[in-house]
């Protein structure tokens, strides 16, 4: 029978669990559901979770923290999780911050809106409610993966190409026009020498 410190979220290639720290708690569930990996999404916890994969984000349940950087390194710890068997997700309450990151799964690998994630998460599990930051968040990072790769990649490529190129080209005109300075430098002397000479062989003569 399902717990309800934890809720199952997506059950396709892999069952995807969100719940609160007393799930993460519960061997028996956790081997009766094949989970196999453990995300803890909170600070301070100091969990020993024995033959489990077990990641940690360090993080606390506030506005101003930055859990948007977290989100893409979570997905693919879910995706290798898949793998194995069924991955949980879960923070003290199972409510705000291991709610965003599973939103963040559902938006990047389920190409889902913001709010189709928040939908489809509530309806698994009720009580989930991101604080107001995490929510910007999630909002930003779905811009963000809409954005075809070569318009996220192809300016940063070209940015460098330009860069390398004066990096290698700045000082190329001055040092062809130096060039051509010396060589025109050269060449009158060159010209002088030869003239001069010229002329003591004709007063020689």
């Amino acid at each position: 029978m399902q717990k309800k410190h934890c809720d199952l979220i997506l059950n396709e290639k892999g069952s995807l669990w969100l719940g609160n720290c007393e799930s993460a708690l519960d061997e028996e569930f956790l081997k009766v559901k094949g989970i196999k990996t453990v995300i803890t999404v909170a600070a301070g916890l100091q969990l020993k979770l024995n033959g489990l994969v077990h990641h940690i984000i360090e993080i606390f349940d506030s506005d101003t923290a930055n859990i948007s950087q977290h989100f893409q390194t979570a997905n693919e710890w879910i995706e290798r999780g898949f793998k194995i068997g069924g991955v949980l997700v879960h923070c003290m309450a199972g409510i705000s911050r291991s709610a965003a990151i599973v939103i963040s799964y559902l938006i990047e690998k389920k190409k889902m809106n913001y709010n189709q994630a928040l939908s489809f998460v509530k309806s698994k599990r009720p009580q989930i409610n991101p604080n107001k930051g995490f929510s910007n968040q999630l909002q930003a990072f779905f811009v963000k993966v809409q954005q075809p790769p070569l318009a996220r990649n192809g300016r940063g490529n070209n940015f460098q190409q330009n860069q390398e190129y004066y990096d290698c080209n700045y000082y190329a005109p001055i040092h062809r026009k130096g060039s051509a300075g010396i060589l025109q430098q050269n060449m009158n002397f060159y010209k002088s020498i030869t003239k001069s000479i010229s002329q003591s062989k004709n007063k020689n003569k």
